[in-house]
């Protein structure tokens, strides 16, 4: 049946073609015009023909349209030369209508079959090369500064960024400090450090102007400072997997809140932030030393329901 189906189409498509051509040759070409849909639909049919799998009643009766088309090239072709241009015309619309009218209702049987075919072939889940999550050591210096200073380039001319800058914040007595103290951690894919950031529970003075959902001791949060991702992988998500770690460690040490500021200057992080669960408590100003944006979002992802707070 598909065979028989190909064949017609293939018919279609030529004597379509063919008949076009001659009425071009024979006729005005400007009314090529009017032709475009007889050619163009007949096409587009043995085209898509080629990925049905099965061919049902539905395709056989709208098969009607690729024949009228055909046949109003066939008119059109044939009539005399020495005809007015009013008769002319008159077979260029009824040919042009029939493409016009018809080419939704071919297409109609194709759309349902791709639909069909897409929710029955969904797309393989592509796999990601699994991440390395360990604590930093300060021999992990030379690494880390090449990673933020790979981040740091990675942000020129962006939109949004995290006003990091070389030879400034992160510096390397900071990274060795929080190193050295065990709260540095880092993601490695394949030997390769690819992402890092800060764990502990200090968080700046300026948090205690906001409301947190969570009422819990200073040593019950558990903060997110410095986190940043490589250019090398991002939209792999990379950022996305070192967050899910910080929440599991803070779970494992009875932390019942999770919170972080964002940069006013870098609003994707708190996109970010909130599509991982995170409430957004509002701008506030925080004093950072040697930096030039003072304003920056509080956010909090508790740990803990509400009634046990």
């Amino acid at each position: 049946m598909k065979k028989l189906f190909t064949f017609v189409l293939y018919f279609c498509a030529i004597i379509t073609v063919a008949a076009s051509i001659g009425t071009a040759v024979r006729h005005n070409p400007v009314f090529l015009v009017f032709y475009l849909p007889l050619i163009v639909l007949p096409l587009i049919l043995l085209f898509l023909s080629l990925f049905l799998t099965r061919i049902n009643i539905l395709h056989l009766i709208l098969l009607i349209a690729p024949l009228g088309s055909a046949l109003g090239c066939i008119l059109i072709c044939n009539s005399p030369t020495n005809n007015a241009d009013g008769e002319v015309m008159g077979y260029s619309f009824l040919s042009a209508f029939w493409g016009i009218i018809c080419t939704p209702f071919c297409l109609l049987p194709f759309i349902i079959s791709a639909i069909s075919y897409k929710r029955n072939h969904p797309p393989k889940p592509t796999t990601m090369t699994p991440l390395n999550f360990r604590r930093a050591t300060p021999f992990d210096l030379t690494a880390l500064r090449h990673l933020y200073d790979e981040i740091i380039d990675g942000m020129e001319g962006a939109a949004s960024h995290a006003q990091w800058k070389r030879g400034g914040y992160p510096t390397d007595s900071f990274l060795q400090t929080k190193a050295a103290l065990g709260e540095l951690w880092v993601a490695e894919k394949n030997g390769d450090m690819v992402a890092a950031m800060v764990l502990n529970s200090e968080c700046n003075p300026g948090y205690a102007q906001a409301t947190w959902q969570v009422d819990c001791r200073p040593e019950e949060v558990m903060a997110i400072h410095t986190l940043g991702v490589s250019p090398r992988v991002q939209g792999e998500g990379v950022g996305r997997a070192m967050v899910l770690k910080a929440i599991d460690i803070a779970r494992e040490q009875g932390c019942k809140s999770m919170r972080l500021d964002v940069i006013d200057t870098n609003p994707a992080a708190c996109v970010f932030y909130e599509r991982l669960g995170f409430k957004r408590l509002g701008d506030f100003v925080l004093d950072y030393p040697g930096a030039v944006c003072t304003t920056f979002t509080l956010c909090e992802l508790p740990l803990v329901d509400s009634q046990q707070n």
